[in-house]
Order: C-alpha cells, then sequence, then structure tokens
C-alpha cells in the first residue's frame, strides 16, 4: 500500500516547478521571436520610421503681441472653470466683472529680442471699468491674474506699476506698466512652423499650428498610429504560429511529459508572448517620448498611458489568435482570424461614430452653432452659422442598419475607448483644445467600459482555449 507513495516521494525531487516550466516556455517564445525574420523587418521599419520624425524641423512663429491681448482681454471676465474648446462667448459673457482692458504699447526686452515663446515683454495696459458695475484693481490682484486663462499661464508679471493719475481714477481708468515673462504655458500654445526633411516638407499652414497640437499628432502617429499598428499587426503574425507549434505531434507530447496541467501550457505559452511584445510596445513608447522631446522640447509623461493602451489590446487579439489556433491547429487560421476580428471591430466602432455624428446633426439641426472662445480667438474667426436641416431621408441613427450596428457594438470592446483615454491625457498635457477634444470629452466615450469589455472578452477566449485543450485528444 505504500509503494506508491514511496515511489511519488523519489520522483517528486525530479519533479520540475510551474515556474521552471514556465521558464522554458519563455525561452521557446524568445527563440520563436528571434527566428522570425519579419521581426527583424519591423525593428528596422520603426527605425526609419523614426529616423523621419528625427528629421522634422520646428521653428516657432510671430505671436507675442497675440498672446498678450489674449491675457488682457482675460482680465474682464472670471475664467475659473471655463473651457476655451467647449464654452461660448456667451458663456464668458455672464462671467463679465465689468472692466475692459486692452495692451496699448507692447515692445519685446530688450528691442532687439526676437518675438518668440522665451520672449520678455514690457507691456502698457489700460484698464476701464464701469461705473457701479466694476471696481479698481489693485497691483496684486493684477499680477495674480494677468497671463492666466483656462488653458494655464500665459504670462508671469515681473514688475508692475500704476501709472493711473487721480482724475482718470475718478471716471474708472487705470494705466499700468508691466515687464512680463513666458509663462510655463506660453510655448505649449505659440504657434510653430513644422516641416519634414528640413524644409521640404511642410506640415503646417503658413501661420503654423501649436506647438502642443504639432506633438499631440506626431505622438499619436508614431504610438497608437502608424507605429503601434504596424508592431500589434507584426506581433500578431509571429505570435499565431505559437500554439499550433506547441500542438504539432512530438512537441506536445514532450510538454505534457512534465507534471503540469494542460490549461498551464495554454496560459503560460499566452504569458510569455505577451511579455515580449510588451518589450517591444515599451520600446516603441520610448523612442516616441524621446523623438517628440528633442524635436520639441516637451517631455510630458502622458504618452505613457500608451503603453498599457496598446498591451491591452494587443491581450484581446492574442487571445483570439490562441483561441483559434487551439480549435483549428493551424498558424495560418490564427492570424486570419485575428485579423479579421480586428477589422470587424475597427468597421463597428467606425460605424458606430457615424451613428454618433448622425445624432448630433439631428439634436442641432435648425439650431446656431455658437462660437467657441478658442474660435472667436483664430486669426480669422468664422461666423456662427445654422445648421442644414437633413432632409427627407431618415437619419442614419435611425435606420435599420444603425440599430444592429448598435447592438453589435453594445457586445463588443470598444477599441476607441482605450485609445480616448491616451487621447484625453495628453490633450491635457499639451492644452489641445477645438472640437476634437469636445468630442473626446464626450460620456459617449468611457475608458472604464472600454477597459470592462476588453477583459472580459480576453478572458472568455483565453478560458474557452483552456477548456477545449484540456479536453482533446493531443
Amino acid at each position: 500500500m505504500n509503494e506508491p507513495t514511496e515511489s511519488r516521494r523519489r520522483e517528486s525531487p525530479c519533479r520540475p516547478s510551474p515556474l521552471r516550466s514556465f521558464a522554458a516556455i519563455l525561452r521557446d517564445a524568445w527563440l520563436a521571436f528571434r527566428d522570425a525574420r519579419i521581426l527583424w523587418l519591423l525593428l528596422a521599419a520603426i527605425v526609419v520610421l523614426f529616423a523621419v520624425a528625427l528629421s522634422a524641423r520646428v521653428e516657432p512663429k510671430t505671436g507675442g503681441r497675440r498672446y498678450l491681448d489674449l491675457a488682457a482681454r482675460a482680465l474682464s471676465a472670471d475664467m475659473t472653470g471655463i473651457d476655451l474648446s467647449k464654452d461660448s462667448l456667451a458663456d464668458v459673457a455672464g462671467r463679465l466683472d465689468g472692466s475692459l482692458s486692452m495692451i496699448t504699447m507692447a515692445e519685446p526686452v530688450p528691442e532687439t529680442a526676437v518675438d518668440g515663446p522665451g520672449t520678455t515683454w514690457s507691456v502698457t495696459l489700460s484698464r476701464n471699468v464701469v461705473p457701479v458695475v466694476g471696481s479698481l484693481a489693485t497691483a496684486d490682484e493684477m499680477t495674480s491674474r494677468f497671463g492666466q486663462i483656462p488653458d494655464g499661464r500665459l504670462w508671469t508679471v515681473r514688475e508692475i506699476r500704476e501709472t493711473t493719475t487721480g482724475m482718470a481714477a475718478a471716471v474708472g481708468n487705470q494705466t499700468w506698466e508691466l515687464t512680463v515673462d513666458p509663462g510655463p504655458d506660453l510655448r505649449i500654445l505659440w504657434p510653430h512652423r513644422c516641416s519634414l526633411f528640413g524644409d521640404s516638407l511642410e506640415l503646417t499652414r503658413p501661420e503654423g499650428a501649436p506647438l502642443g497640437l504639432e506633438v499631440f499628432i506626431l505622438q499619436k502617429l508614431l504610438s497608437n498610429g502608424i507605429g503601434g499598428t504596424i508592431l500589434l499587426l507584426v506581433s500578431v503574425v509571429v505570435t499565431a504560429a505559437f500554439v499550433p507549434t506547441m500542438i504539432r505531434k512530438g512537441t506536445l507530447e514532450l510538454l505534457l511529459v512534465r507534471p503540469l496541467p494542460r490549461w498551464q501550457l495554454i496560459v503560460f505559452t499566452y504569458v510569455a508572448a505577451l511579455l515580449f511584445v510588451a518589450a517591444l510596445l515599451a520600446l516603441l513608447i520610448l523612442a516616441t517620448w524621446l523623438a517628440t522631446g528633442l524635436l520639441t522640447g516637451l517631455w510630458s509623461p502622458g504618452i505613457i498611458l500608451a503603453l498599457p493602451s496598446l498591451l491591452l489590446f494587443f491581450a484581446l487579439l492574442l487571445s483570439v489568435s490562441v483561441f483559434t489556433g487551439v480549435v483549428t491547429r493551424s498558424a495560418v487560421a490564427a492570424m486570419l482570424v485575428t485579423v479579421a476580428y480586428w477589422a470587424v471591430l475597427f468597421v463597428v466602432g467606425l460605424m458606430h461614430l457615424q451613428v454618433v455624428a448622425s445624432r448630433i446633426r439631428e439634436e442641432t439641426a435648425d439650431k446656431p452653432r455658437p462660437v467657441s472662445v478658442a474660435d472667436a480667438l483664430r486669426p480669422r474667426p468664422q461666423p456662427a452659422r445654422r445648421e442644414q436641416a437633413s432632409s427627407a431621408r431618415a437619419s442614419f441613427h435611425k435606420t435599420t442598419v444603425a440599430r444592429v450596428v448598435e447592438a453589435i457594438y453594445a457586445v463588443l470592446p470598444h477599441s476607441e475607448d482605450l485609445d480616448t483615454m491616451v487621447d484625453r491625457q495628453l490633450m491635457r498635457d499639451f492644452a489641445v483644445g477645438g472640437r476634437l477634444r469636445q468630442l473626446m470629452e464626450s460620456p459617449d466615450f468611457t475608458w472604464a467600459r472600454g477597459i470592462g469589455l476588453t477583459l472580459a472578452h480576453t478572458a472568455a477566449f483565453l478560458v474557452a482555449a483552456c477548456v477545449i485543450f484540456s479536453r482533446r485528444d493531443p
């Protein structure tokens, strides 16, 4: 009766632990990654992509007087809580304090200094107060408020001197002499010219674009955009063969000799592939951060959020690949099904955006579109216009196709919500405004829903793969 027990005791010292088994699978995964020639092509493509990015040239345009005028106008209202990209001029009008401030003279210090985001200015400021409604300001109030806007601080006051005469003060007119230095957020909002390959290819309009917007677009293209898409697509191709190779006759029998549950083989293989792709994604994000930082001098850490976003999406794709590989035992089928699943998510998400846009168009039909503060501050603001009413044809969001799309969208992972989570952080880091930010801040996008549905689908595919692999014959 004691012989089996004694036998198990004699065998236990030679029994490999789960950690050692995982290390062996991790080594096999590394060999597969290393031997995949397409992986080296991927790394070469990323190097070329970043070499092109580093060939960019970013130069500031003139804009000191524009931002000084903006700081002066901001003194006329309590801007606390105002969002320049969403709130209209009517919203700001309700916060007016009964004063009107304007810059009457502005010169760089010294006079020969170039008009740029690092230039100090000597400013003459005039402030007119409506009797009874407004009140005279003190030097401390002007020092704390000048240059402060909802998107950050444009200017800091170094010196201030009031030159108001007694008679002028009696009628509500104040004048100030100020010396102002660039604030911490001025450079982000300052218009810059951007070009590639020296000056060969212009990427901005002649008047330039805010530096924060340019960095936002560049980081999106290099991480979640072109760079991330290429890396994930190649990773799907490389990892598609992991499970079918393990199941192949001989390899599976060798693995099953180890006293390890079958489901752990699937999980260990899945985690090993995920770790190597995580390392590649980390390299991509780090290179993006370094490239944009070296080009512009902006070193915001918000881009780090792209790593968990991309990794979570790849975890979903990898679970689909593992499930298909277990069912079909074919690397080609695993790759094709995973890419098709990715395409379905993209198309359904794109059609959902059309449904949302159709709903918004109907809600704003024949209503005046308010001019946002950001629109009003542009060199040539567009006049407010009314949304045109749609034709007699039913709006897209009311059609049967739209209802079917919304039903499918409700149960599929919302991959665009993961991107939106990154976009929101980058927009806050770089003070990006306009309609894009308004859409990203919409309640239609929630990071909790995007993460929850993605994790649920990932777990479902992985659990199904483990159950099927545990029950079927080698």
